[in-house]
């Protein structure tokens, strides 16, 4: 009699676990999407990103011409060094009229004047400082690179381009992750009640099972439906979907 019994609790926690899991309908798209482009102005010498390729993290996608920029880095350094000097024998004057004013063999203005010469000095050096730095970093902008592993979806650059950034920068490259993508379902408010984020999910895909986690739930319905977006995330190895492909999502 309780070996029945065993059987019978067994097989109904068995199915309960199964009814616990439900599929739903959904469609594929990029979890990282970023449009690139540069905060400098200059003209493109080269263009080495093609839609469809793969990159890895750090990639050139798109060079301008460096040459001004490398010109202006040499510059700025050459200043720095210069004031560097001139702030080196500031200090010393100021030292010494100190010393000299300590011995009542100055007067107060010129002790000021040292002084001055001194803050002006550390002033200027920290600003030729700020424009080494300064122009080390539009020569980093010049060439635009990708931020992450990712696939290249479009190309807007060509080589001899001009790229003028009036009011914003101009998209040059666009990319997505390559080692993940989304699954996103649209559910009713009582099917999203019990979910939460981070738990795990699945995501079929043309016979295809990977194992991911819920990404996000929304919290207002998508627009013209009563229903909620959860989408799931899932990484990616060596497999090429398209956003907008179907899919389903077993969600817990």
């Amino acid at each position: 009699m309780n070996r029945q019994i065993k059987f019978v609790a067994a097989t109904l926690l068995l199915l309960s676990g199964h009814a616990a899991a439900a599929e739903y309908d959904a469609r594929l798209e990029w979890e990282r999407r970023v449009e690139l482009g540069t905060p400098v102005q200059g003209v493109i010498s080269e263009v080495t990103a093609q839609a469809g390729q793969r990159v890895k993290a750090g990639a050139v996608l798109v060079q301008l011409d460096d040459r001004g920029f490398r010109a202006d880095v040499s510059k700025a350094r050459s200043r720095l060094e210069s004031l560097k000097a001139v702030r080196a024998e500031a200090r010393r004057e100021r030292d010494r009229a100190e010393e000299l004013y300590d011995r009542t063999v100055l007067s107060d203005h010129e002790l000021q004047m040292a002084l001055n010469d001194a803050k002006q000095a550390e002033a200027d050096y920290a600003a030729a400082r700020a424009a080494l730095v300064q122009a080390r970093l539009n020569l980093e902008y010049s060439a635009v690179r990708s931020p992450f592993d990712a696939l290249v979806i479009s190309v807007f650059a060509e080589q001899g381009q001009t790229v003028i950034n009036d009011l914003q920068p101009l998209t040059l490259v666009t990319v997505a992750d390559a080692n993940s993508m989304v699954a996103r379902a649209e559910l009713t408010e009582a099917q999203t009640r019990s979910l939460e984020v981070g738990q795990e999910a699945a995501v079929n895909i043309a016979g295809r099972r990977h194992t991911g986690q819920i990404k996000s739930i929304g919290l207002e319905p998508v627009e013209g439906t009563e229903r909620y977006a959860v989408a799931v995330s899932f990484p990616l190895e060596d497999q090429r979907y398209r956003v907008g492909q179907t899919a389903s999502i077993e969600l817990p």
